[in-house]
């Protein structure tokens, strides 16, 4: 029987894109797929700050996220933490759980099932 492992060496910016990869021991995300993603977030996250009580539309805040383009993804292909829960759970049901969130911070990594 053979084993080996599946590794990517990262290329230009796309750390998220590689360390996913690494992690499913696959070829499974490309840079165009997860930019449809962050996307796909970027069109949420506006459409929530239209429709709520604080100004909609007209707000400042609202205005200041359009101007400044996309909050998960940049030019250099910088991808969010979202970007990244949102690909692995979507794809493989995988949950990157944030060890800050109450109650895994005392939480072994060691202990956790997955």
């Amino acid at each position: 029987m053979t084993y080996w492992v599946y590794h990517e060496r990262q290329e230009a910016m796309l750390c998220g894109q590689h360390a996913l990869n690494n992690l499913v021991q696959a070829n499974a995300f490309t840079p165009v797929s997860l930019a449809e993603i962050a996307g796909q977030l970027d069109q949420m996250e506006l459409n929530y700050m239209a429709n709520n009580n604080e100004g909609g539309v007209s707000s400042k805040d609202y205005l200041k996220r359009l101007a400044e383009g996309s909050g998960n993804v940049d030019e250099s292909g910088n991808f969010s933490i979202e970007v990244l829960r949102s690909a692995l759970l979507s794809r493989y049901n995988i949950e990157l759980p944030n060890i800050r969130q109450q109650g895994l911070s005392k939480v072994e990594v060691t202990t956790m099932d997955g």
